[in-house]
């Protein structure tokens, strides 16, 4: 666990460092430079072009982004909502609510991605509903989201050209999504049958550690129990393209904001909602990179990377990576503790569930 949160903050630290540095270890390895001016002499940004960009950023626009993306959060509510049925019928929407967003703050301030196990836990605490099967419709929610990012990811392969070891990686990772979901199915499908399959991958390993990640394993069928009911596919379908459409727009208007959609950048102007999907496909990869807590570092080195691929200066791609993180970290965190104190929760509390949770944490990243 420890390591893994190192590994993380170590990410962090290099995005940022390479966002802004750009080292030169052949001078240094030819005796050229020393090791402060390999490391710390060559800038790729100009702080003073990067504060001048923040300044003449038009924000009308970027609240209009902000207001995009809290306002989705309605709808992604109603899509968990959905999925938590087949396990809690009567199930409110305002537990649902709050106890997804605590998660989204918790997610900001703590390391692992934890919130995404702790949101289960507040609507156990809140509802009554196992924790065991809140976290299946937590994968589910995660597989449709994989989905939507896989058609997004096969829209740019085809429409924009990306240079080749960029594109090559991007096959790689929608072949890994593709296996995934080709595994949730067959657990949908025939659940027994699967677990036999993953049984035999596991034998190498100790009995113990097996038999944890099969019975892991075996308690996520439960949330697939709502893609049993075909009634709500056009539901949940369409509550998923209103979220990703809500995300484009809300990158379009970051774009508008700093006066990326003109013809000093003929490749945005040319298509800016397809920049937009580019971008919102690098911001759903830098997110899901092992990082500090928010995703501090490593969502700016790939944001800045992807906007600079359309010929954005350094300092302006930095900017706009800066602008559209903080538009994401600040509302979601202040949202998520008016939700956490809105249900009563404590943060005491939080601190007894983290052992258990990052012990379940460990058993599921297996």
């Amino acid at each position: 666990m420890k390591r893994r949160i190192a590994i993380g903050i170590f990410l962090s630290i290099l995005f940022i460092y390479l966002s802004f540095w750009k080292p030169d270890f052949a001078g240094l390895w030819q005796g050229k430079v020393g090791l402060f001016v390999a490391l710390f002499g060559r800038s790729r940004i100009d702080v003073d072009q990067l504060a001048l960009a923040l300044a003449q950023a038009h924000y009308l626009y970027l609240l209009g982004g902000v207001a995009l993306l809290l306002l989705s959060l309605f709808a992604r509510a109603q899509r968990w909502r959905i999925l938590l049925q087949p396990v809690w019928p009567s199930i409110r929407y305002w537990p649902v609510y709050a106890a997804m967003n605590t998660g989204y703050m918790i997610n900001n301030i703590l390391p692992l991605r934890m919130g995404e196990i702790l949101r289960a836990y507040f609507l156990n605490r809140s509802q009554g509903i196992s924790k065991s099967s809140a976290l299946a419709t937590i994968v589910v929610e995660r597989l449709i989201d994989l989905l939507a990012a896989l058609v997004l990811l096969g829209v740019t392969l085809f429409f924009f050209p990306f240079p080749d070891w960029i594109r090559d990686g991007l096959f790689y990772m929608g072949g890994a999504v593709v296996l995934l979901i080709i595994f949730l199915v067959g657990l949908l499908v025939n659940t027994a049958g699967t677990l036999r399959i993953v049984a035999r991958v596991l034998k190498p390993l100790p009995a113990k550690w097996s038999d944890e990640i099969l019975k892991t394993i075996g308690s996520f069928s439960s949330g697939l129990e709502i893609l049993r009911q075909s009634h709500h596919f056009l539901t949940i379908l369409g509550y998923t393209a209103l979220l990703q459409t809500s995300y484009i727009l809300s990158v379009y208007l970051t774009l508008l904001g700093f006066d990326l959609v003109s013809p000093t950048y003929p490749a945005i102007l040319a298509n800016p909602l397809l920049t937009s999907v580019v971008l919102l496909v690098i911001i759903t990869i830098g997110i899901g990179l092992p990082s500090a807590p928010g995703a501090v570092g490593t969502f700016h080195g790939i944001v800045a990377f992807g906007v600079s691929l359309f010929g954005v200066p350094g300092a302006t791609a930095m900017s706009l990576a800066i602008v559209l993180h903080l538009a994401n970290y600040v509302p979601l965190t202040l949202l998520g503790l008016v939700c956490f104190w809105s249900q009563n929760f404590s943060f005491s509390e939080i601190k007894k569930q983290l052992p258990q949770e990052e012990s379940e944490s460990s058993t599921q990243s297996t």
